[in-house]
């Protein structure tokens, strides 16, 4: 129906001969001399004039459907997405031939400034309004997923996962990567998904041509990360900016390619400044950065982005460096971006894991996660009356964003609600639909809605204040906690998981191992229920283990940002010399180096 890309600022070229249609307007005088002008206005670009020509007739108790394309169009282009919304759906009432397209661009339009109940109501129609349309089906099943209607997305999952398994090539392009890991964790069915965000796949010959391309390397390993989460507030930059930081600048050069936006940006609380050398790239198309990139001879580029949000394929695919690295972002192989690596660990990328990646793996001792020791808050913990949870309650928290909260997590969670009668379950979700929602599922399980508290975004000190008031956090499944796993363990909280089948299901794992509670990933939901009504039953137990995780915040490697620095430029040193003998890139694994004696703690405390 529309092209992936497509989300309703562009002038859609299916739109266009619906605005050219003989009139039949019911205002056959005003509606010839006022179409050509506002068609006019807007391809030239003026769509304020556009829209204020088209005003008058907008108001008129049937509008013309060419009318309320083109405002529709207009609000779009000037990034009012609620009122393209708004016009876009009332032009899919007045044009059947049409609708469905209408209602998507509709759908996608409310998405973008979240009245995702309003957005869901549209995608659901457009999905089931005809024959199968991957657009449709994509938006449907992202709106399913952010607004917590559990019982509808595990027939929608189902249906889906029973066609994957069929093999047909379609349906493997309508979710979005990240979508597709938040509910299917078969690594073969992981590996065959070609929806592609920001650009195309890669093909072999572009592989060749550039690991062919010739390259001097330097005395200094040049390393070149490319984001657009360079700012202090992001999650991203929240685990790695110690290891930039950190970086040998004697024997490694770093440049940071910077595509963040501005509101990205402005959010930064000032650690953005000591990142040193940020080569901007945002304004420029894929051509100009490339060129760019390219001229700072780079050995190694590391993709921080994957199949996340706003990622640039196409730059990436341009071929940047002789080295590609896929890093941090996306957890799991990257289909379709040319990187010749994936740094993981022997948790999340076990050898049972590589058929289904085309990227080598370079796995680190210890775990994959880089983390910030050295500039992480560290406040002391807010009391649960501030936080309106009850003070007598087993608090067992949810931090994970909701498109992670599976049917299966939420049924896990009910039983062990259901298992420990003053438990409560405090989790982050600030939409109210969805938290309507959510109330009726757990309903369903046996849980009432009074023992479930919502709580909504914190400034990061204070949500690292406000973990320290839970008992335990129980993760989700198969998408686990990344950032808020280990911002969860920074705290001293306790996160119970399971043992994943990918990579994305298996990244709690290895930060539990990295800071030395193993016994905190179960092997099946009967276990993950019995542990979690042993820690309620005892108080005493679960007192030593939390000490036991704020005693190894900086005893144990998880957080040991020096040490991990070191091991990921052995890592990138490892990488180099294979290239300088012509070796084409194989998995590999770096060595540990000798465990620390005593405590790493920075001496600032806090810090």
């Amino acid at each position: 129906m529309l092209p992936a890309a497509s989300l309703g600022p562009a002038w859609c070229p299916r739109i266009a001969p619906i605005c050219k249609r003989r009139d039949e307007s019911p205002n056959p005088v005003s509606m010839p001399q006022v179409l050509p002008n506002a068609l006019s206005a807007y391809k030239n670009g003026r769509y304020k004039k556009c829209l204020d020509l088209l005003q008058p007739l907008l108001k008129a108790a049937k509008p013309d459907c060419r009318l309320l394309l083109i405002a529709a169009q207009s609000h779009a282009k000037l990034e009012n997405f609620g009122e393209a919304g708004r016009y876009y759906a009332m032009a899919a009432e007045l044009d059947a031939p049409n609708a469905r397209m209408l209602q998507l661009l509709a759908a996608r339009s409310l998405k973008r400034v979240g009245r995702m109940a309003e957005a869901l109501v549209l995608a659901r129609t457009a999905a089931r309004g005809g024959p199968f349309d991957v657009e449709a089906e994509n938006t449907y099943r992202q709106l399913l997923r952010d607004q917590l209607c559990l019982d509808e997305l595990e027939i929608e999952d189902g249906r889906m996962l029973q066609i994957l398994q069929s093999g047909d090539p379609l349906y493997f392009g309508v979710d979005d990567p990240h979508d597709h890991i938040m509910w299917c964790d078969d690594e073969s069915l992981n590996a065959r998904v070609t929806r592609m965000h920001g650009g195309t796949a890669f093909t072999e010959r572009s592989r060749k041509d550039r690991r062919e391309t010739p390259h001097r390397f330097g005395p200094k390993v040049r390393i070149g990360y490319l984001s657009n989460d360079i700012a202090d507030q992001h999650a991203t930059m929240r685990l790695l900016q110690g290891v930039i930081l950190a970086h040998d600048r004697e024997k490694f050069d770093i440049s940071l390619f910077c595509f963040t936006d501005d509101d990205v940006k402005s959010a930064d609380l000032g650690m953005r400044r000591q990142y040193r050398t940020i080569v901007p790239i945002g304004p420029l198309d894929d051509e100009g950065a490339a060129r760019l990139i390219r001229s700072r001879n780079i050995d190694i580029l590391v993709d921080l982005k994957g199949h996340t949000r706003d990622a640039r394929v196409s730059l990436v695919n341009r071929g940047l460096a002789p080295i590609q690295v896929a890093y941090l972002g996306f957890p799991g192989s990257a289909t379709g971006i040319d990187c010749d690596y994936v740094i993981g660990d022997a948790v999340v990328t076990p050898d049972s894991a590589k058929p289904f990646y085309h990227e080598k793996f370079c796995r680190l001792p210890e775990s994959y996660q880089a983390n910030d020791g050295l500039h992480r808050p560290h406040t002391p913990p807010a009391r649960r009356i501030d936080l309106g949870l009850p003070e007598d309650a087993f608090v067992i928290a949810q931090f994970n964003g909701v498109r992670k909260i599976s049917p299966r997590t939420a049924r896990l969670w009910a039983r062990v609600l259901k298992a420990i009668p003053n438990a409560v379950l405090w989790m982050m979700c600030g939409d109210p639909d969805a938290q309507a929602n959510f109330n009726l599922f757990m309903q369903a399980q046996g849980v009432s809605a009074e023992r479930i508290v919502y709580a909504s975004r914190a400034a990061y000190p204070a949500h690292i204040a406000r973990l320290q008031a839970a008992d335990i956090a129980i993760d989700t499944f198969p998408t686990n906690g990344h950032t808020t796993t280990s911002d969860k363990l920074w705290a001293g909280l306790p996160v119970v998981t399971l043992r994943g089948r990918n990579f994305t299901s298996r990244v709690s794992e290895s930060l539990l191992t990295a800071i030395g509670t193993p016994e905190l990933v179960l092997d099946n939901e009967d276990q993950l229920v019995a542990l979690c009504l042993a820690l309620a039953g005892d108080p005493a137990r679960l007192e030593a283990l939390r000490a036991r995780l704020a005693e190894n915040r900086f005893k144990a490697p998880l957080f040991d940002t020096e040490r991990f620095t070191r091991h990921l430029e052995r890592a990138f040193e490892m990488m180099v010399e294979r290239e300088k003998q012509g070796f084409a890139p194989e998995h590999f694994d770096v060595p540990a180096l000798p465990p620390r004696s005593g405590s790493f703690a920075p001496a600032s405390p806090g810090a």
